[in-house]
């Protein structure tokens, strides 16, 4: 269990401003429906009374009481704003009506034409019957707006003077926002822009304010239905630019020349703006779509969506489109460097690389890397010469002539340097030596080369002051774009990306330690170990080649095949470095970060007593005036209370035993969070005794208990109560100062005791009648203790070793009255037993009965015949009573913890949850969504309720939770009812009716199901399912696209927004916005959500997938999240907020264990170290948070062109970061996550994101962020997106290169010569150890390892390592590196990248080998097959391999491989070594191979089969002959195999290049067979080990334990789980 708290930012309770409203978006496309919810922070509900003068936008009072349309519109989304007359909660708020409202204020503008003006229109209607917008768009927009002026207004600090009016300030800063994208696009193409207002920004008038109105809503309005066009934001820019203009010439009364009449604006009509704007360009980019080929064509043959958008970035849309659009444009036509220097010095011979370069020989050699330098560059304007010829055109000029140009200045550097480098030895050699001549000469080069490395210097002045490069690249003036067209086109996008002067320090830093240590390891490890074995092959001679010689008298072939894994490993490295170096960044970032976690439940106990006071000082509203906000003594004060609650200082606990409204709020919200444990079934009925603190109750005399201190949980006082009275014991004839001094000393020893005395004696009143003398009796013992103890002379009074026996007669009375059935009588035994202890035994000062009676501590009446102490006047509570009964069990288990309840909860991974909640489901995500919508209710109570009634919801939650649960468990409603029913809340009962307005205004929750139309019209139960999920969740709405047929084969698309209406008990439709056509044109999930996203809400939006969950806890920060958005991270504020994930997956198995540990180390330390400081963090997953309006003007959440942006999400990190976005990371927040649980569900994710990463490869965002940014930011870029996948290929090219280097030392004599003589033999030793720098790649798992540390404590992390090795995880990463090694060069050389849905269901059952054949066959058993060969010939044929020791060494990890790449499918399959199943396996293959998969070539390979069957006779009488006559050897016959099997797959691989062509002809028949043939000798090579391992005995049950361990020892039936279904046996 881990709690976190961190300082949010305050607000003032007196001015309660809102927060950003967040809300949750739709993001996958699914069968089934993932969830994506649109969720809002929490606001505070009353305002500042004492009004502030500020100008206002009025409207006519008239206007305020709107009569509802003539139409049916008592359907609404969020609010009535058709009604505002309706009872409806947020109508309660002034800036709702203000809102509205203003948009009313239609004033004199003059009217539409060819329509009748209806009272009720506003300017949204007004716009709406000018430019033909669809009214259900009208009727979205318009809600839209007014939520976001309504809240923007609420969150105005101090309020506004009137607040029934809409501030100026707030639609100023909106339109400022919203068209920001829209300006700079203007400003760029050096175009006027079409918004029109005053310059006077002090006071502007009502048709200013009405004009800003009227530009925002336009916006919206043409982004409400752009439909695809929303994947275009300058494309929406130019239409906003031309109906922005025609709008100004209306509200301006222009007069149309042509007519003569009031201007009108040239699309005009019913659906007007669809028809003749949005479907020319729709229809344009489908066709281009369709030239795709479903994405198989060329990405050069076709036109994608950013290849649409950058047709906007120049003034030709002007020239070319114009306005009204002209569909005859072209635009609607369709169709088609230091490792030489290191290898110089280290040739020299001298240990240290500085004491070579003391020679001018080696000096003068190193200026060669300048000749490396301009051939580089040479070769780069080649490169964009060949990749950018296509984009050169009439308009494109200048690109041809400055790549032209670069291309001869390059080869001209080269002429240059060749020029004065020679001059410096023909001087030298002159000389005989280095004379001041040839100093001159070598001085003369380096003036050369200043003059080279000039633009590099300017680069470096600019990289040290951003600043300037920045603001150079962000004018748009043309003496800078002429000082920078030799480096780089003017583009739109890719501007100004340099970050502040502080953060550049730090990434520089970063990546100056990491190269440090990466060169310096290159030289000492790589390249100097191999300077001496390559002199040494250089002269040997007279070797006996065992074949011919390449290069005659020269080892050159060898030496390069030598080199040629080590240049390989000095590509790759540095991203092992810098793993290692992200790891002790991450965790010292983690260590010194704000926030706490506790990894266990101890760390739990001791900072237990801060929680409340970090919630009042992080989620709560400050107690402050308005003029201390933001003060130096202010921030100092934050600072030290922050420091005292992160390092457990002070004693925060007085402050809330003083401070009754404090531990109310704590109460109810740590009480709720116990209460969603117990609904989420993590926790039993009695565990959540345990775990809640519970509140006095005043409403009940009999249940009301005062207890003097903070009732904390029980869990924190186990054994406190046993410890203090072992010390009383101890400390008998000490003070009573020194005794309670020594049990203060611990703060819950010193609650126990005070809480278990208190619980004590209103326990005895309780069940004695209260009229009795009995009564009276204990009143006066405990009157009597208590004045003792004012005193100061309780032990002096007292017998402290007494108290053991008083508590043990204390359990037992108190189990008899715990017991189902009780016995009055033994209750009465009990308590006598108890008085006799506490009078004989207890007081110290015997007395007699006649001063017991005196002292009033004995009944007045003990004459003969009298019954007997406590007989009658016993009288227990009923049954009935929780409350008491509930008090009784607490007061127990505080006189009898001891340390086993360390343990509680039994259950923090969630062991028990209940079975629909079990996988990673729809249900799942939607309950832990609505955690937000019960959070904001929750806060909002909180921010307003007084102290009477958070006292009054404080003493009845626990009551009402215990009902609760007891009912849902004993009622028949079913699982999912009781988790997701809102009326379980029991704090909602206190709600006074404006939280749920809250809420409502600031959370939406929109689930993206483009499929539920279609489900309906199907009558499919996944329908009727999301219904009921709306039913019980008032807040969520279903996006979906409904298909009509409209007649002739015609069909008209609509987006569709539903929800179900509580009064009408039925399923309702709210909006439905026509599209121009199908929409799906690019990748489903952006498409998806681009649909929805017009329905969305709100300031923020969260994306949000099916396979994630939520908590309660976690939704409580999400405002101090939002706050986020305000902050400067850097030199600018975020546009996306990361946040941490919780993978939930990992006790699934072992397997799914090393998954989730492998993705917490990414989503934590990687994300964190991405963040800050090397500021390249993008976005990888859905729980991050957007600034919604600056990614909705530019270009949604996600990319959707087809295959290219197949990974859409990092692409909107992409895009962020080249629009000058800002994204940053944080920590104290976290959303759970489900991940693949299943071997195959992992490849299929794996291959999804390395093909993904390869298409990336290939993209104008990759290319344009590794050109704009800086060296060291583009180091980070690269290393942390698609460099991973890079040098996760390079890893598996360096086993290729070093085994086959080594299997051509062998075989061509080279080794056997090199290992003649000793010093032969111990140079080439040094490099037989080359291979061992590949086994670096452990460091690797030092993320994982680094982060476990910081989160469970480092001897943890060690265990989990060690145990994770057992388990054989390296088998499994193994597997995964050939996963993404493999699809990553697959996309790379023949594209093919596709979304693979991996389920991400609870999959861990029983796969065939015919299966995992086809998932694994070309990426993994046939490269191990390969390695495993040339490991064998190599093993044969080489005199090293001859020392079994070396052989080893030498090839241990390539061997490892190979067994991880064949095994590995098996070993992670459950029963993946169970004979029987094996046995069906392999008969379930070979019907699978002759049946399915080579179904036409059946034939060829029988008659193949035949024919080898035929010859059989023959081929034994010449192997006879063979042996006989000549000095043939069964080995020559196994090494004739080893040449004809490669040489076999090599003409099938070459035959599926040629495909195409020998397809036509026979011979392609043949070419299937033989193929076939492979297929089933890699089939047996594979089942082979496979099946030894399934005979063999004991192997089974072992898989299984490594597999299902954790699920062992949580006591699950896992062969239930996995068992599987045997195939039938053929007939």
């Amino acid at each position: 269990m881990t709690f976190c708290y961190k300082s949010a930012h305050k607000k003032p309770v007196e001015v309660k401003p809102l927060r950003p409203t967040l809300h949750f978006h739709p993001s996958a496309s699914s069968p089934h429906p993932p969830l994506s919810p649109t969720a809002g922070g929490p606001e505070e509900l009353r305002r500042n009374p004492h009004p502030f003068p500020n100008p206002q936008i009025s409207a006519d009072a008239t206007m305020n009481q709107r009569p509802p349309r003539p139409q049916d519109e008592d359907v609404y989304n969020i609010i009535p704003i058709h009604n505002l007359l309706a009872d409806h909660p947020s109508l309660r708020f002034p800036e709702v009506r203000a809102a509205a409202a203003a948009l009313r204020a239609v004033g004199d503008l003059r009217r539409p034409p060819f329509s009748t003006w209806k009272p009720h229109y506003d300017l949204l209607d007004w716009l709406a019957l000018f430019f033909g917008f669809q009214e259900s768009n009208v009727r979205n927009q318009r809600e839209h707006l007014v939520l976001h002026l309504a809240n923007a207004q609420m969150r105005l600090s101090p309020p506004p003077d009137n607040i029934d009016t809409l501030d100026p300030s707030v639609l100023r800063r909106f339109r400022r926002h919203l068209l920001k994208n829209y300006s700079n696009w203007c400003s760029y193409l050096n175009i006027r822009s079409n918004i029109w207002l005053s310059d006077s920004r002090s006071r502007h008038s009502p048709s200013d304010h009405r004009r800003e109105l009227l530009y925002v809503s336009l916006y919206l309005l043409i982004w409400g239905e752009s439909a695809n066009l929303r994947f275009v934001p300058e494309c929406i820019c130019y239409i906003f630019h031309n109906m922005a203009m025609e709008l100004n010439k209306i509200l301006e009364d222009y007069i149309d020349e042509n007519t003569g009449s009031p201007f009108v604006p040239s699309i005009s009509g019913e659906n007007a703006f669809l028809d003749r704007i949005v479907k020319p360009i729709y229809d344009t980019i489908k066709a281009e779509v369709d030239n795709s080929k479903n994405g198989t064509a060329p990405h050069a043959a076709w036109r994608n969506y950013d290849d649409i958008n950058e047709y906007f970035w120049s003034k030709r849309c002007f020239e070319k489109m114009k306005w009204p659009i002209d569909v005859g444009s072209n635009f609607f036509v369709t169709g088609h460097k230091g490792k030489k220097a290191a290898i110089i010095v280290g040739w020299e011979g001298p240990e240290a690389p500085w004491k070579a370069l003391r020679s001018r020989d080696v000096q003068v050699r190193c200026l060669t890397v300048f000749f490396t330098w301009a051939g580089l560059r040479f070769f780069q304007s080649l490169l964009d010469i060949a990749m950018q010829y296509s984009l050169v055109s009439r308009e494109t000029k200048s690109l041809a002539v400055r790549m032209v140009l670069k291309a001869v200045v390059a080869a001209g550097w080269i002429l240059v340097f060749g020029v004065f480098y020679s001059r410096i030895w023909k001087q030298r050699n002159r000389d005989r030596g280095w004379s001041s001549a040839a100093n001159n000469r070598v001085v003369n080069f380096l003036q050369v080369v200043v003059a080279f490395l000039a633009p590099e210097l300017l680069a470096l002045a600019l990289f040290v002051l951003p600043w300037i490069r920045n603001f150079v690249e962000n004018r748009n003036w043309k003496v800078f774009y002429l000082l920078s067209w030799w480096f780089q086109s003017s583009i739109f996008v890719g501007r100004g990306l340099r970050e502040g002067l502080l953060d550049n320090i730090k990434y520089t830093l970063f990546w100056v330690a990491v190269l440090a240590t990466k060169f310096s390891f290159s030289y000492f490890m790589q390249i100097k170990p191999m300077v001496a074995p390559t002199k040494t092959l250089l002269d040997l001679e007279n070797v006996n080649h065992h074949w011919y010689e390449v290069f005659n008298a020269s080892n050159r072939v060898a030496i390069g095949l030598l080199w040629l894994p080590v240049v390989l490993i000095y590509l790759m490295d540095i991203q092992i470095w810098y793993s290692i170096y992200s790891s002790f960044v991450g965790a010292q970032l983690g260590c010194s970060t704000t926030w706490v976690r506790f990894g266990n439940m101890q760390q739990l106990r001791l900072r237990f007593q801060f929680f409340a006071s970090a919630i009042q000082f992080n989620l709560m509203p400050e107690e402050q005036l308005l003029n201390a906000r933001g003060t130096f003594k202010s921030k100092f004060k934050d600072a030290i209370h922050r420091l005292k609650l992160r390092y457990g200082l002070g004693r925060p606990f007085k402050k809330l035993e003083s401070n009754q409204v404090e531990a109310y709020k704590f109460a109810l919200i740590w009480n709720e969070i116990i209460k969603t444990f117990r609904e989420e079934d993590i926790i039993s009925d009695r565990e959540v005794e345990l775990l809640e603190l519970p509140q006095n109750d005043r409403k009940d005399p009999r249940s009301n208990w005062e207890i003097r201190v903070i009732q904390w949980p029980c869990l924190l006082l186990c054994n406190e109560l046993l410890l203090a009275l072992s010390q009383a014991q101890e400390l008998v004839d000490a003070p009573d100062r020194w005794l309670w001094y020594k049990i203060c000393k611990a703060e819950y020893r010193r609650c126990s005791v005070i809480e278990a005395y208190d619980s004590l004696k209103h326990f005895l009143l309780a069940i004695v009648k209260y009229d009795s003398e009995e009564r009276s009796i204990i009143r006066t013992f405990f009157q009597e203790i208590e004045q003792w103890i004012q005193l100061e002379k309780f032990t002096k009074n007292y017998n402290t070793r007494a108290l053991p026996k008083i508590h043990a007669k204390l359990v037992d009375l108190l189990s008899l009255v715990l017991k189902p059935d009780k016995d009055a009588d033994k209750v009465v035994n009990a308590l006598q037993a108890l008085y006799e202890v506490a009078i004989r035994d207890f007081l110290k000062e015997k007395r007699n009965n006649d001063q017991l009676k005196e002292d009033g501590l004995a009944p007045q009446n003990t004459a003969s015949g009298e019954v007997l102490l406590f007989q009658n006047a016993v009288q227990l509570p009923s049954a009935s009573n929780e409350t008491f009964y509930r008090r009784v069990r607490r007061l127990h288990t505080i006189l009898t913890s001891r340390d086993s309840m360390q343990k509680v909860p039994e259950n923090l991974e969630a062991r028990r949850r209940i079975a629909f909640l079990q996988g990673q489901t729809l249900s799942r995500t939607v309950r832990g969504m609505m955690y937000y919508y019960r959070a904001l209710e929750m806060l909002a109570f909180l921010d307003s309720a007084s102290e009477m009634d958070m006292r009054e919801g404080s003493q009845q939650l626990g009551s009402l939770t215990h009902d609760d649960d007891m009912d849902d468990l004993s009622s028949e409603r079913s699982p999912s009812s009781r988790t997701l029913s809102r009326a379980d809340s029991s704090v909602s009962v206190y709600f006074k009716g404006h939280e749920r307005g809250t809420a409502l205004m600031k959370f939406t929750y929109v689930v993206a199901c483009q499929i539920y139309g279609s489900q309906k019209a199907k009558k499919d139960p996944h329908a009727e399912e999301i219904l009921y999920l709306m039913k019980n969740n008032e807040a969520l709405r279903v996006a979906y696209v409904d298909e009509v047929s409209s007649g002739r084969d015609e069909k008209e698309y609509y987006s569709v927004l539903v929800k179900y209406d509580r009064k009408l008990q039925r399923e309702v439709e709210i909006y439905r916005v026509k599209l121009p056509g199908p929409l799906k044109l690019g990748e489903g999930k952006p498409e998806n959500q681009n649909h929805a996203i017009i329905f969305t809400r709100g300031d923020a939006v969260q994306t949000i997938d099916m396979n994630q969950d939520n908590y309660f806890e976690e939704a409580l920060k999400m405002r101090n999240l939002l706050e986020e958005f305000k902050r400067y991270y850097g030199i600018r504020k975020p546009t996306i907020l990361g946040v941490r994930e919780h993978i939930f997956t990992g006790s699934v198995s072992s397997l799914a264990w090393f998954m989730s540990a492998q993705e917490t180390s990414f989503v934590t330390l990687g994300q964190r170290v991405l963040a800050n400081p090397l500021k390249v963090r993008m976005h990888y997953g859905h729980p991050d948070v957007f600034d919604r309006f600056w990614f909705m003007t530019r270009g949604g959440l996600s990319k959707a062109s087809r295959v290219i942006n197949i990974s859409e999400d990092i692409f909107a990190g992409f895009n962020c970061t080249l629009r000058g976005g800002n994204v940053t990371h944080h920590e104290y927040i976290q959303v759970g996550k489900g991940r693949d649980v299943g071997l195959n569900q992992i490849s299929m994710f794996e291959a999804k994101v390395a093909s993904g990463n390869g298409e990336q490869i290939l993209s104008r965002d990759v290319y344009r962020l590794g050109h704009r940014l800086d060296f060291f930011r583009m180091l980070s870029f690269f290393h942390t997106t698609v460099g991973f996948f890079f040098n996760t290929m390079m890893i598996n090219l360096t086993v290729y290169a070093f085994l086959w280097g080594r299997l051509y030392l062998a075989l061509s004599g080279v080794e056997g010569a090199a290992l003649a003589d000793a010093n032969n033999n111990r140079a080439l030793g040094t490099i037989l150890n080359q291979q061992l720098i590949i086994q670096l790649g452990l460091f690797t798992a030092l993320p994982m390892i680094v982060e476990n540390s910081l989160e469970h404590g480092f001897l943890n992390a060690i265990w989990d390592f060690i145990t994770m090795q057992l388990q054989l995880s390296s088998v499994f990463y193994a597997f995964s590196m050939g996963t993404r090694g493999h699809y990553f060069g697959r996309t790379i050389l023949h594209g093919g990248a596709k979304y693979r849905a991996t389920g991400r269901g609870f999959v861990v059952q029983h796969k065939s080998f015919a299966e995992n054949y086809r998932l694994y066959a070309r990426s993994h058993f046939v490269k191990a097959i390969e390695l495993g060969l040339i490991l064998t010939v190599y093993a044969a044929y080489s005199p090293v391999a001859k020392g079994t020791l070396v052989y080893i060494a030498l090839t241990i990890s390539s061997w490892f491989l190979v067994v991880s790449w064949i095994l590995g499918p098996f070993i992670f399959n459950p029963s993946g070594f169970d004979w029987l199943k094996t046995v069906y396996d392999f008969d379930d293959f070979m019907n699978w191979i002759w049946h399915c998969c080579w179904k036409q070539e059946h034939c060829c390979l029988l008659a193949f089969m035949d024919l080898c069957g035929c010859g059989s006779w023959t081929s034994h009488v010449v192997i006879v002959a063979l042996l006989e006559f000549t000095q043939f050897r069964f080995m020559d016959l196994f090494t004739s195999l080893l040449a004809f099997i490669p040489t076999g797959w090599g003409c099938i691989s070459i035959a599926q290049v040629l495909r195409p062509i020998l397809q036509k002809t026979m011979l392609w028949e043949t070419v299937v067979s033989v193929a076939r043939l492979y297929d089933i000798m890699f089939g047996v090579i594979v089942m082979a080990p496979l099946a030894l391992l399934s005979w063999l005995p004991g192997f089974q049950n072992m898989q299984t334990k490594i597999l299902f361990n954790e699920a062992f020892s949580r006591g699950l039936h896992i062969s239930q789980i996995v068992v599987g279904k045997k195939p039938k046996a053929a007939t």
